[in-house]
């Protein structure tokens, strides 16, 4: 029996670890979710392992209707930032609570799996995740640092 609650305890931790929530820095345009999970990631800067995928979900609200989301994605290096290109240009595909079109107030989830090749150098950088609408307007944006490196 002891053995038994031992293991229940060890488990209940490690599903209250891996859902707690990730910090985020607000971008400069566009609310922000009302949480962030990323896989493996619950203090700054997360870590993008080569060869993997990064695994994350976030809440949010849509503050306008719209019948169509698509990610943005920007990453800066070093100074300089660059749209990444992020492999799955419709974002209502992702959406795990509730599907497009929503109305202004809708809460919905979006998950994102983003490969880390394991072409990428190891570096420091800093990814901001957006959600645009129908006229490209910022329905959801964060920034996390992270870095890149091998497992």
């Amino acid at each position: 029996m002891k053995a038994f609650v031992s293991v229940y305890i060890v488990f209940a931790t490690c599903i209250a670890v891996s859902l707690q929530s990730t910090p985020f820095v607000p971008c400069d345009e566009g609310p922000t979710p009302t949480e962030l999970r990323a896989e493996g990631c619950n203090s700054s800067p997360c870590y993008f392992y080569r060869g993997t995928d990064f695994n994350a979900q976030w809440d949010f609200v849509a503050n306008a209707d719209t019948k169509s989301l698509k990610p943005r994605v920007r990453v800066t290096v070093m100074g300089s930032t660059i749209n990444y290109p992020y492999p799955r240009p419709n974002a209502c595909e992702d959406l795990i609570n509730s599907e497009c079109p929503l109305d202004d107030g809708d809460e919905a989830t979006y998950n994102v799996s983003m490969p880390i090749s394991k072409l990428y150098p190891s570096l420091t950088l800093t990814i901001e995740f957006s959600l645009v609408d129908d006229y490209n307007h910022v329905q959801v944006c964060f920034k996390i640092d992270g870095k890149v490196t091998d497992k």
